[in-house]
């Protein structure tokens, strides 16, 4: 039950910062998602209908790329959060696809899906999440047809420091602001090595396997991280404060961050893309 437990907790925290979700941390990892796509070329039929898992699917942002480029698709955008499924569909709609887009509530480890269902299947920054990566492996190889691939990119755990989050923690100090303990997210499921992601895929019955970095890059200006700290990678620390210590700590990282290289406020970091096929 704890395993169920987490993922429910998972699920409450999505649906609960949803919008802060789509509006702050969605774009940074945008390209990134859509890039995957690329991968798919060729491998997900184009002159015929066809049927793509997107597991994770969050607010649509792989699932609606995907449509545009494969204009004979159907996406199954799979996600345990009920709000974030709610603004892919209205995505869809605004771009009058939603009736190639349908919606499932669902875990990546035990997909709503029959057995061999789908040509294709992908997901984005999800299988670390996963309270059982190689399960989720496994439940992407069981709905896809023979011949079917998979495809995902996911961080890889190496991280480098990076100077707007050492900028933070010197603001917090200045102010002696003592931040609340993060609550526990248990261990880390992001992939050592794409070789790591590579043996994963082969252990649940994947072949033709290629996995290798690929970087994500995104520039943002001081505004644009104190934006995201507060509303998504600081908000706890945020959250803590009265709103007169909140406007002084906003004020604190902006001047401080404005000292900054621009070059340093890139956000760099590698990330594993892997690929398999189910053998036919």
């Amino acid at each position: 039950m704890a395993a169920h437990d987490d993922e429910r907790a998972g699920e409450a925290a999505y649906d609960r910062w949803a919008t802060d979700y789509r509006d702050f941390w969605a774009p940074v990892i945008a390209p990134a998602a859509i890039g995957l796509l690329d991968r798919l070329h060729g491998l997900v039929p184009a002159d015929r209908p066809a049927t793509l898992v997107d597991i994770g699917t969050g607010t649509g942002t792989l699932a609606l790329a995907a449509l545009r480029r494969w204009p004979q698709l159907h996406v199954v955008g799979v996600d345990p959060a009920r709000r974030l499924l709610a603004m892919a569909r209205e995505r869809a709609r605004s771009e009058r696809a939603d009736g190639r887009l349908t919606t499932e509530v669902g875990e990546a480890s035990r997909l709503p899906l029959a057995d061999a269902s789908a040509e294709a299947a992908a997901s984005s920054f999800v299988l670390q999440l996963t309270t059982s990566r190689i399960a989720a492996v496994r439940e992407a190889f069981r709905v896809l047809r023979p011949g079917g691939v998979f495809a995902h990119v996911t961080w890889r755990t190496e991280v480098d420091p990076w100077e707007p989050e050492d900028v933070f923690d010197d603001a917090l100090d200045a102010l002696r602001i003592e931040p609340p303990e993060r609550s526990g997210g248990g261990a880390d499921r992001s992939y050592p090595t794409a070789e790591a992601a590579a043996a994963e895929l082969r252990r649940a019955g994947f072949r033709s396997v290629d996995a290798r970095d690929v970087w994500l890059e995104h520039r943002f200006t001081p505004r644009g991280y104190v934006n995201l700290a507060e509303h998504w990678t600081e908000d706890d620390t945020f959250a803590s404060l009265d709103e007169p210590m909140r406007m002084r700590l906003r004020a604190e990282v902006l001047r401080r961050l404005e000292r900054v290289d621009a070059d340093k406020l890139v956000l760099r970091r590698v990330l594993v893309s892997a690929l398999g096929i189910r053998p036919g």
